[in-house]
């Protein structure tokens, strides 16, 4: 029982902590864009930057996004470790594909990110709608993984 809240709390925190990295991401992109091209980043970019410097709070949602990874890894695993027998009627969930599309988006997403980044502002403003779609996806692609996980925690 102890095993099924820990890895539903470990779930719902990595999904709020995806989330808020994404939104950080996104707002870094913008933030960088608007300092080269003097049009601003937009009212989140600046709000964010205004409380935290951006360039200090990507690093450290970095590191929170891994941690909680790895926290979940291991309330999952414990759970999964601890829970009855699997009955021979019982079939895996079809939730596979979208932990699969998550697995896939994630690093494509970062790598693009990153491909972006490195080629100056001019480029990160002909590819933002791409990057911000591709964040977004991962994003999305997670969310609904962990949901569906939940979803199979709970049960």
């Amino acid at each position: 029982m102890f095993a099924r809240r820990a890895a539903l709390a470990a779930i719902a925190a990595l999904t709020t902590v995806h989330i808020a990295y994404t939104v950080v991401a996104l707002s870094n992109y913008s933030f960088r864009i608007g300092l080269v091209t003097h049009d601003g980043a937009g009212f989140v970019a600046e709000l964010l930057d205004h409380l935290v410097p951006l360039r200090e709070l990507l690093p450290a949602m970095v590191g929170l996004l891994l941690l909680t990874l790895l926290v979940t890894f291991a309330a999952v695993g414990t759970w999964a470790v601890r829970r009855p027998a699997r009955t021979a009627g019982e079939r895996s969930p079809a939730a596979g594909w979208t932990a699969l599309a998550a697995v896939l988006l994630n690093p494509l997403a970062l790598g693009w990110y990153r491909f972006a980044l490195s080629n100056g502002a001019d480029y990160m403003r002909t590819v933002q709608p791409a990057t911000v779609l591709l964040m977004v996806a991962a994003c999305a692609a997670t969310v609904v993984a962990l949901g569906n996980l939940a979803r199979t925690v709970r049960r």
